[in-house]
């Protein structure tokens, strides 16, 4: 269950206890959009699942950095990607990826459209393959989007911290 608390962003769909990589500029991700809150992901279908944490996002859909934390504030997990991988960091352990597609797919059972979702935060609607993106309480720091094909369904909320 905690692998799928890391799918969710992004997912997307973030980097506390990960070890830093040479190939993300520290530099760059500084000046990077930042984006903080609440995320949550709902899998309907065979085998559902649902994660919700807190997050810190940082980068775009090639260079970035995802960190998810517990109610507490303890850091869950945190990925790390570039063109080239995706790390995932998990108390200690990191697991490698060719995409944050193949990471939310295998943890999540469903992708998520990362590079919408970029679009999507910074209020502009982009299309994705079956998923629908309620971008009219951005404004308020809330942004919904449904996948409804393929199956399964899949829901994701974002709360953005103001």
């Amino acid at each position: 269950m905690r692998l799928g608390w890391l799918a969710l962003l992004m997912g997307l769909m973030l980097v506390g206890c990960a070890t830093a990589n040479p190939s993300i500029n520290p530099a760059k991700l500084a000046q990077a959009p930042e984006w903080q809150g609440r995320i949550s992901v709902q899998v309907q279908g065979d085998a559902p699942s649902a994660m919700s944490a807190g997050f810190l996002l940082r980068g775009d859909a090639s260079n970035g950095e995802l960190d998810l934390y517990s109610p507490l504030g303890t850091t869950l997990g945190a990925l790390q990607w570039t063109p080239q991988w995706v790390q995932l960091s998990d108390g200690g352990k990191h697991q490698y990826f060719n995409s944050l597609a193949e990471l939310t797919e295998k943890t999540m059972g469903a992708s998520l459209p990362v590079d919408a979702i970029f679009s999507w935060l910074q209020g502009r609607d982009r299309d994705a393959a079956g998923w629908q993106a309620d971008l009219s309480a951005l404004s308020q720091g809330t942004l919904t989007a449904r996948r409804t094909d393929p199956t399964p369904e899949v829901t994701l909320r974002i709360k953005l911290d103001r």
